[in-house]
């Protein structure tokens, strides 16, 4: 294995960047586990990655007037509409999402304020955490690194 002071700038770069971002997740897997004790909703959000998935699909500001289906949501999270249809009927007896109300989109759910306004909170505490860390000081240069690459790579 190479010494640190062996390595390219652009070596470097990577490993602060993939040192920040082990940090960075470190740091969101012990939030999110205080959480999950804390809140009934973050621990059936947080319990699978599907349902965690299904929680970022329902609240997207592009259907937050209509709402989804469960086969538009199956569809975009690419998950069989059968885990789509239990996550469904499991969120709407909990209170998280509930039926449109329009007699023409009956079958389009809509995520609850309680929910929106709890993953607002999340991307707030995703962008405060990344920027109060010193985490994207530290590692923003391998992103830009490889803007450049592709840049020069189209030219």
């Amino acid at each position: 294995m190479k010494q640190r002071n062996e390595y390219s700038i652009e070596e470097h770069a990577k490993f602060d960047f993939l040192d920040a971002q082990a940090r960075f997740e470190l740091q969101l897997f012990k939030d999110r586990e205080r959480w999950i004790k804390e809140s009934s909703m973050s621990a059936y959000f947080q319990s699978t990655r599907i349902k965690a998935a299904f929680a970022r699909q329902i609240i997207l500001w592009e259907h937050r007037e209509l709402g989804q289906t469960v086969k538009m949501i199956a569809n975009d999270l690419e998950i069989p509409r059968e885990t789509i249809s239990r996550i469904v009927t499991e969120c709407h007896a909990a209170g998280y999402i509930y039926r449109n109300l329009d007699p023409d989109y009956q079958r389009y759910w809509l995520p609850s304020e309680k929910l929106v306004h709890d993953m607002a909170k999340y991307a707030e505490y995703i962008a405060t955490t990344w920027l109060n860390s010193g985490f994207y000081e530290s590692s923003s240069i391998y992103p830009e690194l490889i803007k450049y690459r592709e840049m020069k790579r189209k030219a």
